[in-house]
């Protein structure tokens, strides 16, 4: 389902969180402004850990560029929104996403209203792409690891024609008298072992022809699974 690109200038970052974004001394001091504007509470998951850098580096990438406070809280939601696209599914969705970051940046630079506003001039929006693809798409493979549910795949296989396997049934144990148990134990002893039967035609026709099924079950799920991740 596409998802419709919307103005966001004040959306998450007000001029009151922007005032103490500002005026934050330190990294540290930072860290923990962002954190109690975005409500992030446990500092200990590693989720939030992950999060809270996110928003940390699009705050100071807004910094460097010497972004107002209008263009700095614009970016804020657009990467949050470009973040909760990804996340939104554990399937492969980066080309949309990419997409749909390329229509924020657009809806947010030209005046048009009100369908657009001219946040951004164009070199902004040059080096507002250049860091996205260069951190957040680089490693968008991971921020999906973290933040989605894990798909688990459950298989069985079936081959027509060849029964199933009973599973197998225990018997219940008998006793026997000491004298008995040590008789039987003697002739096991002295009894050779048969030898293996030697594996016929038919059933090594049927061993192949089971590894090669199940050789291309394995690789259409590898196949599958690659896609998934």
């Amino acid at each position: 389902m596409a998802v419709e690109p919307k103005i966001c200038v004040w959306s998450d970052l007000t001029t009151e969180h922007l005032d103490v974004i500002f005026s934050a001394s330190t990294n540290e001091n930072l860290m923990s402004v962002l954190a109690d504007i975005c409500k992030i509470k446990d500092s200990v998951d590693i989720k939030n850990q992950i999060l809270l850098e996110f928003y940390f580096h699009t705050i100071q990438f807004a910094k460097s560029k010497g972004m107002n406070y209008a263009q700095t809280s614009s970016l804020f939601t657009i990467m949050k929104l470009v973040h909760a696209m990804c996340t939104s599914t554990p399937y492969n969705n980066n080309k949309a996403t990419f997409a749909y970051f390329k229509q924020l940046l657009v809806k947010h630079s030209l005046q048009r209203p009100p369908y657009s506003v001219g946040v951004f001039n164009v070199n902004q929006v040059q080096a507002i792409t250049d860091y996205s693809l260069n951190t957040y798409f680089r490693h968008f493979d991971m921020y999906k690891y973290a933040f989605t549910p894990k798909v688990r795949v459950d298989i069985s296989f079936h081959y027509d024609g060849i029964p199933e396997t009973p599973e197998p049934v225990e018997e219940p144990e008998q006793t026997q008298p000491k004298e008995e148990l040590e008789e039987v134990e003697a002739d096991t002893v002295e009894e050779e072992v048969p030898a293996p039967e030697p594996e016929s035609d038919e059933m090594k026709q049927l061993r192949d022809m089971i590894q090669v099924a199940m050789g291309a079950e394995l690789k259409q799920l590898q196949t599958r699974l690659e896609k998934l991740i």
